[in-house]
């Protein structure tokens, strides 16, 4: 890709990534794995390019939603281990045999279906629990009963429970100690049978503000990506991530005159107006999380020009939005501007790797 020609491209430093990565395995505490997640494209930062970089600085595995991107990890040849984090439907047992994916059950159906589709060779899976997010799991009650149905398919090896307990940072942290300690109860006495048991709840925001909870594998994906979900636990993380798109216009606008849609912007002062060839189809203003980039109730949204804040003039738009250009007198058509977007919303977007050394 030449920038040079481009109006708007993602910049994704994997370095940034190997460091990241590096950092994480480095404070496993215990913890026998370190899986890579992947899914949804590696965060909007590329599947593929991001597991290499990931498996190579420590990662263990790859992480992945359902078998259409683990399909895609295995055309890009990674020969690594493979989780898929959602359970599978009974139609889908033989194509994870065929890709050789680790699945996770949550019903006797599908592990019926994964017995079947074996062929030969021993799946090891893993239960998925339901500890309240309510999304798939079996319940804690009901996992003896999976557990005992398991025991029964010859071709399957329960090797481990994995729970996804929905906790956000600052919200609701003694709910969040209550249900792993629940689980660390309920996976005793398939460890305390089998000590290669493995246990997998930690995430990035477990990972950082429950370290005592790590279990025997962690599953993270912002934290690779150099985003601290528990902004009051500092950590060493390096951004691979930027967003930026070229000044296609810059115009004086007159205080008090009207413009954006439905003229519902009037200009408080005499301004320097730039327009940017992108919009909310590029995943622009509908970053969710407004702990994670620094936003607060009344804050607009913004864009960065040589460290000068530029910020958002009217609504967004599909395919171009409005900045505030007045305290960069410098700016010119054809500055880049570098955009907060939702990062797995940027699909169309070209990528320009920074490579990893």
């Amino acid at each position: 890709m030449n920038r040079d020609q481009e109006l708007k491209w993602i910049e994704v430093d994997l370095s940034a990534v190997a460091a990241n990565t590096r950092w994480v395995a480095s404070r496993l505490d215990g913890a026998r794995e370190l899986i890579a997640a992947v899914k949804a494209d590696a965060y909007g930062h590329g599947a593929a390019e991001v597991a290499r970089v990931a498996l190579k600085a420590g990662a263990s595995g790859l992480g992945v939603r359902d078998l259409s991107e683990a399909a895609e990890l295995r055309r890009a040849g990674l020969k690594a281990p493979i989780h898929l984090l959602m359970p599978l439907l009974p139609s889908q047992a033989a194509e994870a045999a065929r890709l050789a994916a680790s699945p996770t059950v949550d019903t006797v159906e599908a592990a019926r279906a994964l017995n079947a589709a074996a062929r030969g060779r021993r799946f090891d899976v893993r239960a998925e629990v339901d500890f309240g997010l309510g999304r798939w799991g079996v319940p804690p009650s009901g996992l003896a009963a999976l557990n005992a149905a398991l025991a029964r398919l010859p071709r399957l090896r329960l090797i481990g429970l994995s729970a996804h307990i929905g906790y956000v940072p600052g919200k609701n942290t003694v709910e969040a100690e209550e249900k792993l300690g629940a689980l660390r109860r309920l996976a005793a006495p398939y460890k305390n049978k089998n000590p290669a048991f493995s246990v997998r709840a930690a995430n990035s925001s477990v990972f950082v503000d429950f370290p005592h909870h790590r279990f025997d594998a962690v599953c993270v994906g912002n934290l690779l990506y150099g985003i601290n979900p528990s902004p009051s636990r500092p950590a060493p993380l390096k951004s691979a991530w930027r967003f930026l798109a070229r000044i296609v216009s810059v115009r004086d606008v007159r205080k008090g005159a009207s413009i954006g849609y439905a003229s519902e912007y009037l200009a408080p002062r005499r301004m320097r107006v730039a327009t940017l060839p992108v919009g909310y189809a590029d995943g622009l203003t509908m970053e969710p999380a407004e702990r994670l980039i620094g936003f607060g109730s009344g804050v607009s949204y913004w864009g960065t020009l040589g460290g000068t804040r530029l910020s958002f003039v009217g609504r967004c738009g599909i395919a171009h939005v409005l900045v505030d250009a007045t305290d960069a007198p410098d700016a010119r058509v054809g500055d880049a501007v570098a955009l907060p977007v939702r990062r797995t919303a940027a699909q169309r977007v070209p990528r320009v790797y920074l490579r990893a050394p």
